[in-house]
């Protein structure tokens, strides 16, 4: 009696010291794989920093980052997503972007909405990637991107007139209503806009839609027409000229 006792003693003890040991090694993988994710997730964001850094149109080395967090991806490597200042300056706003990293880091895809058509693109890969398991579950589920709008301010195709038939008035298309732009040289206060609140706004030193950047207005700016330019384009300042805008990114 006494020795089934102690065998039952025995193997107690054995039993409590092997669950002990089970359940260290289980704390020490999991404190060993957040240590490898945390390393991984930093060498990610630092890639991320690395591109925008490097590629983006117009970034200062004054530019400044904020928000800025890295996802794991369902298929693996990471989704860096934030926000970006591209001159550093305290009056300019702050762009979201979203920069996808490889689990090796050799692939790298960088969205920055510095336009319309590139803003748009960021806000699917924002919905779609910014949080972990993001992204496409497997090779074969990749769903097809909406289609990304083309907002590039570029002139209007020239209406064609009817043919009048005979015997018959043939009214005239109506243009479609234009900002009250005064030509240049007369008064600024005639003409007073603002920019689209729907996102900031490029102001262009030519009046063409490849003109370089001058520098990235928040969204909402006051704003005095100067001059007008063939395409719908505005010469715009606060007190005297600046840059030129394309009318569909102003509004009164």
């Amino acid at each position: 009696m006494h020795t089934r006792i102690m065998a039952s003693l025995w193997m107690t003890a054995l039993t409590l010291s092997a669950c002990e040991d089970a359940d260290s090694t289980r704390k020490r993988q999991q404190a060993e794989q957040a240590t490898r994710t945390g390393a991984e997730a930093l060498a990610a964001i630092r890639a991320a920093e690395e591109r925008l850094r490097s590629t983006v149109r117009n970034i200062a080395p004054a530019a400044k980052l904020r928000g800025v967090v890295a996802h794991r991806q369902a298929l693996g490597g990471y989704a860096v997503c934030g926000q970006v200042n591209l001159t550093g300056a305290a009056e300019d706003p702050y762009l979201p972007f979203v920069t996808v990293v490889s689990s090796n880091r050799e692939r790298i895809e960088q969205f920055v909405a510095s336009s319309s058509a590139e803003a748009t693109r960021t806000y699917v890969e924002t919905n779609t990637r910014c949080f972990d398991g993001g992204g496409p579950s497997s090779a074969r589920s990749v769903p097809p991107l909406p289609p990304v709008p083309d907002t590039s301010a570029s002139p209007p195709p020239a209406a064609q007139p009817p043919s009048p038939a005979a015997g018959r008035a043939v009214s005239e298309p109506t243009a479609p209503p234009a900002l009250p732009a005064p030509h240049a040289g007369s008064a600024p206060s005639q003409a007073s806009v603002t920019s689209t609140s729907a996102h900031p706004v490029n102001l262009r030193s030519s009046p063409t839609g490849g003109g370089a950047v001058l520098r990235v207005l928040p969204r909402g700016t006051r704003l005095k027409v100067f001059a007008e330019a063939p395409g719908g384009w505005y010469q715009v300042g606060v007190t005297e000229p600046t840059g030129w805008i394309h009318g569909s990114m102003l509004q009164r």
